[in-house]
């Protein structure tokens, strides 16, 4: 696999192997997002000393067997090993690993968390060497996992034997949107949209498309890939064991069922129960809750509503989940045709959106905005208009009230004029206190009567190249 961008996690990852003493470092994520790409390029590039080691699910004492003759390989390359040559222990196995370490080295344990399924008591075993020998020594020792929730729970919780012995952790996540002009340097923004609006930014799944082809090209063949097919199970399996339950309320989500009440009729469930499975997902990153921007208060909001963050799941269960009889026996045109249908108002409706509130977080930290907003999102509410960008600061009483339209025509006089009507009722009161900006965000851009209608307020007129280009020097 070819390796793109990570600059901010290579430079984290050169940071921890310059200080002093032994380290500890954990990197984990999703499947598919990079780890093991992100790691072997650092190594093999920096040329580090190394051992590299993948555990798998196997037995343990088939995992101990394995790790021992890598260790044991490392330490003595010229040793005939039997083909039973093990460790008497993982104290001891762990415990050999400072002998590797009189010099600066670099041992990776990918996918730890197979060993802690087969056997939980390892981490007080690894506690008790690291506090006793591999602190001590010259080790940057790397453990890394796809569970996120078993490594959060088994390595990084204060309930766990290990917790507070990481020096470093790093929760790797999906590529931005504008890190995908790497990958497609030839496409449009507008082409580069639907791709992320699929798959998002998970190396593995834009490594699937053909910067060659064309995205319609591309966009067919991932209906068909079994990869894009079989993953939304095995996520939710890798997180969750049983996964039925969490798969219902993901699916009710990405159908547009956002509220609680919606959710628990459309999935099945009670009422009751469906908070818990909201919890989970949201502490995996799959989905978030969303309140209005103008809430003070998010965690005592009543207005609550859920989105599924994670692109690839999204896109599975709207487009691909429906089909997937057809898709499995190989009839795809009926399937591409009804995702060419809806895929423009599909882009509209999240990633677009999703992108503009992105650039007025990101152009408001770097200072380039009138003010500094403290909360960005959208805001809707019963009897009030929808707005789709919403940017405020109560301190500075300042407020951004943004326009999304992902069109094939610019944004027109009418559009303005609509909006301009909507958008002030949502000023909290007194609305004269308010120092108002607004930002109009098109695909396509702007007619001059657009811009003659916004005259006598201060306005910010972004279009998708000028969104692209600023999200790809963030």
């Amino acid at each position: 696999m070819a390796f793109y961008n990570r600059q901010p996690e290579l430079a984290l990852l050169d940071s921890v192997f310059h200080r002093a003493g032994g380290q500890l470092f954990v990197l984990y994520g999703r499947r598919r997002i990079g780890k093991t790409a992100l790691l072997t390029h650092w190594l093999e590039s920096r040329h580090y000393r190394s051992l590299y080691w993948t555990a798998d699910r196997l037995s343990g004492a088939a995992q101990l067997r394995d790790f021992s003759r890598a260790v044991q390989n490392f330490l003595d390359p010229a040793q005939d090993l039997p083909a039973d040559f093990t460790y008497s222990s993982w104290e001891l196995a762990f415990s050999e690993i400072a002998r590797l370490a009189k010099e600066r080295v670099v041992v990776v344990i990918d996918e730890f968390s197979y060993l802690i399924e087969a056997d939980p008591a390892l981490t007080s075993v690894l506690q008790k060497v690291w506090d006793h020998k591999l602190k001590k020594s010259q080790v940057v020792l790397i453990l890394t996992g796809s569970h996120a929730g078993m490594i959060e729970r088994e390595v990084l919780a204060y309930r766990s034997p290990l917790y507070n012995r990481a020096t470093s952790t790093l929760h790797l996540q999906p590529m931005p949107f504008g890190a995908l002009a790497s990958f497609f340097p030839n496409y449009s923004a507008d082409d580069r949209a639907k791709i992320y609006a699929c798959v998002g930014g998970v190396p593995q799944y834009l490594e699937l498309c053909d910067p060659t082809q064309s995205a319609d090209d591309n966009l067919l063949h991932l209906l068909a890939s079994s990869m894009i097919m079989d993953d939304a199970g095995a996520l939710l399996r890798d997180q969750l064991g049983e996964p039925r339950n969490y798969a219902a309320v993901t699916s009710s989500i990405a159908a547009g069922y956002t509220r609680m009440s919606e959710i628990a009729t459309m999935s099945g469930l009670q009422p009751s129960n469906v908070g818990k499975y909201l919890d989970v997902l949201q502490h995996l990153g799959i989905i978030v809750r969303e309140v209005p921007a103008t809430v003070t208060r998010p965690e005592r909001s009543k207005q609550g509503r859920y989105r599924v963050v994670d692109h690839y799941l999204r896109f599975y269960y709207r487009f691909i989940a429906p089909a997937r009889s057809n898709l499995e026996r190989g009839l795809i045109q009926q399937a591409w045709q009804n995702m060419r249908q809806h895929l423009s108002e599909y882009v509209g409706t999240f990633v677009f959106e999703e992108l503009c509130r992105e650039w007025v977080l990101r152009q408001g930290d770097a200072g380039q905005l009138p003010f500094v907003p403290r909360r960005v999102g959208s805001f809707w509410a019963a009897g009030k208009p929808q707005i789709d960008v919403v940017a405020i600061n109560e301190d500075a009483h300042a407020i951004l009230l943004g326009e999304c339209k992902w069109t094939a025509e610019p944004i027109r006089k009418w559009v303005v004029e609509d909006f301009l009507k909507r958008a002030p009722q949502i000023i909290p009161t007194p609305v004269e206190a308010w120092r108002v900006t607004y930002a109009l965000f098109s695909k396509n851009g702007f007619t001059a009567e657009a811009r003659q209608a916004m005259s006598g307020h201060a306005c910010l007129w972004i279009d998708l190249e000028q969104l692209d280009q600023d999200l790809r020097l963030a």
